[in-house]
Parts: C-alpha cells; sequence; structure tokens
C-alpha cells in the first residue's frame, strides 16, 4: 500500500483529532500511540515526528478542545455585547450545550469519564476571563447589580453551577435547564428583567 504524504500541519492536526476521540472513548490509560498512528494510517515515527510522548499528545488535544470551547464563547460576547444580559446568556448556553452533545455523544456508552472531567474542569477554567469581563461590561451599564462579594469567587460561583446543571442527569430537558440557570444568575446578578 502505498504511503500517503500529508503537510506536517496536515498530520499533526489529524493526529490530534484522533487523539482526543480515543482519549474521550478509551481513557488515558487505554489509548496508545499505536492506536492513535494505526487510526491515522501512518507509522509510529510520523508520531514522534510531531509528538514526544501520549502525554503531549494528551495536552495539545486537550488544549486545542479547549481553545476552540473558549474561543465560540469569547466570540459571542464580542460579538453579542449589544444585546440585554439574559439573551447573551442564552445564546452562550446553547452553545455550552451543543459542545456538550456533541463530545459526549462521539460514543455516549464508552466516553471516559475521567478524559471528560479533565476536559470540562480545564474549560471552566479557560472561560473564567471572558465570563468576567462579560459579568464587568453589563455591571458598568448597570444592567446587572452583582452581590459586593470578590468577582473572581462570584465567576467561579456561576460557571460551575451553571455547569453543575447543564451536566445534571436528572433533569434531561435543556429548556428547563437553561430557565433554571437563568433564574439563578438574574438572582445572583441582580437582573429585575423577568425570566
Amino acid at each position: 500500500m502505498p504511503r500517503i504524504v500529508k503537510k506536517p500541519e496536515i498530520r499533526q492536526q489529524e493526529l490530534i483529532e484522533i487523539a482526543l476521540k480515543q482519549f474521550i472513548e478509551y481513557g488515558y490509560e487505554k489509548t496508545s500511540i499505536r492506536s492513535i498512528v494505526k487510526s491515522a494510517g501512518g507509522e509510529i515515527g510520523m508520531f514522534y515526528h510531531h509528538f514526544s510522548s501520549k502525554e503531549e499528545v494528551f495536552k495539545a488535544s486537550l488544549q486545542q478542545y479547549v481553545q476552540a470551547y473558549v474561543l465560540g464563547i469569547k466570540e459571542l460576547i464580542e460579538k453579542e455585547d449589544s444585546v440585554d444580559f439574559l439573551s447573551l446568556l442564552d445564546k452562550i448556553l446553547f452553545f455550552m450545550q451543543n459542545t456538550l452533545f456533541n463530545y459526549s455523544n462521539m460514543q455516549p456508552y464508552k466516553a471516559d469519564q475521567a478524559v471528560l472531567a479533565i476536559l470540562h474542569q480545564n474549560a471552566m477554567l479557560a472561560l473564567h476571563p471572558s465570563l468576567t469581563r462579560m459579568i464587568t461590561i453589563y455591571t458598568e451599564r448597570k444592567e446587572i447589580r452583582p452581590p459586593d462579594v470578590e468577582l473572581c469567587l462570584l465567576v467561579d460561583f456561576l460557571l460551575f453551577g451553571a455547569s453543575g446543571v447543564i451536566h445534571d442527569k436528572n433533569v434531561t430537558d435543556p429548556e428547563i435547564k437553561f430557565e433554571c440557570i437563568k433564574k439563578l444568575f438574574s438572582r445572583q446578578l441582580g437582573i429585575s428583567k423577568k425570566v
């Protein structure tokens, strides 16, 4: 079988995407460099041309996922910051729900919970500056009135609280989850508009 030659950046991206899927499906321990390379239709040397170890490709795949996730939300905040706070929150929640749906449904019954937890933790930490900026902008506009507490702690509370609601397995209807999150945000941020 003839060897398929691809540009280095295309091959590296392919390895990252394959690795992420395998890490999510099988977990870190059960994913091997050989399985990644086999799925890419290459040889072990090709892998080591781009990465020095399984840990390096794991970190690269997590970083790429988080960057794409955060970029989507940052773009929403920057593009949509002329709308009211709750309308922007709706768009962000919809984006979060779709991202969660896409990754959890790659292999819904086989997804490695430890890898998903790492992805989730990294994404929440990376979102912190964007939500902080959003709250600052809307506070300055006097559309929201957050409590007089450390902003970083308030943002943690809101981010991880909203994420907990989104990931809750007891309620499956996203609309119910979104309404709950909006009511909780409204209460914590002093939004008087009816949800």
